[in-house]
């Protein structure tokens, strides 16, 4: 094997026109088209915590500050700007493990911040949200306005969420939009054969024990009128991704279904004596020995 076997040769560089690159450059995917979504589970406590909160019923779907959907569908979509988070090692330098080579090897992954920006509603459910959970993170203890008020901590199982960023294109959606569009114009569904499908899925990231760190300042000022955003970083501890899917794994939530269906079934007497009769043949030798000593279930160390 010569030297430079490894090394790209006339035949691996691209010669052809841009008429045959078109697919592949045009395929590129474009920056507007997410969503981020709240998967939210420890809200009731950080958000509905406060019993004169003038946002009480959070969770409920047609509460008119909401215009009709529960506070994690309004962030979702007045979120205006996210970010697909990249990574990096923190790394150790090896010198001399080789005569004369210097390497390095990584010892620690590292995540960046998590930064998203939010269009603030005339509700101020955006703000109120994120002010509250802040708050919860470090409540004020004793009465606010004293001056020996002190705040505690509460505990990091109780505020820390989960997010997901999703990222998709323009025809991820197309035969479930000309599916509705038939269904309101009244007119006859297409054919699945003929229906235009769609050429991509859906890229996720899901972030895993998420909380708000820093919630920038928003400038008020008089003259010309702009709409108020809210930016906020927030720290995790990892993320997990996946790729081209077009649903969520069914599977998973199946077997958790039949988990729960068979764990809270009618309660079953085990360890009868007939059970036991009926089972002794399938027992192993060191079962049955010990079965001699003591009951069935038991072994008794002091008298072996």
């Amino acid at each position: 094997m010569s030297s430079n076997s490894l090394f790209p040769r006339k035949s691996d560089i691209f010669k052809k026109s841009m008429i045959d690159a078109r697919e592949t450059v045009g395929r590129a995917s474009l920056d507007t088209i997410f969503q981020v979504t709240f998967s939210f589970g420890n809200w009731q406590k950080w958000l509905d915590n406060d019993t004169g909160a003038s946002f009480p019923t959070a969770s409920t779907s047609g509460d008119k500050r909401s215009q009709g959907a529960n506070f994690m569908q309004k962030m979702a979509i007045m979120c205006t700007e996210a970010e697909l988070p990249g990574t990096s090692f923190q790394t150790s330098l090896a010198v001399g493990h080789h005569q004369g080579i210097q390497e390095e090897f990584p010892n620690l992954r590292q995540f960046p911040p998590l930064n998203l920006s939010f269009y603030v509603d005339a509700d101020h459910v955006i703000i109120e949200v994120l002010e509250k959970w802040m708050t919860y993170i470090n409540p004020i203890s004793t009465n606010k306005r004293k001056l020996n008020a002190f705040g505690r901590f509460n505990y990091p199982e109780d505020y820390k969420e989960i997010i997901h960023i999703t990222k998709f294109e323009r025809d991820a959606f197309i035969d479930d939009i000309e599916k509705e569009n038939n269904k309101q114009q009244g007119t006859l569904d297409s054919l699945p054969e003929f229906r235009r499908k769609p050429t991509t899925k859906l890229m996720s990231y899901e972030f895993v024990n998420v909380w708000p760190t820093n919630l920038t300042s928003m400038r008020l000022a008089y003259g010309d009128s702009n709409v108020l955003k809210c930016s906020v970083q927030f720290s995790y501890d990892r993320f997990f991704t996946t790729f081209n899917y077009e649903q969520t794994n069914q599977a998973i939530d199946d077997f958790t279904r039949a988990t729960e269906d068979e764990r809270y079934e009618s309660p079953k007497v085990v360890n009868t004596t007939k059970e036991n009769k009926e089972n002794k043949n399938k027992k192993n030798w060191w079962q049955r020995a010990r079965d001699r000593y003591t009951g069935p279930g038991e072994l008794d160390f002091t008298t072996m």
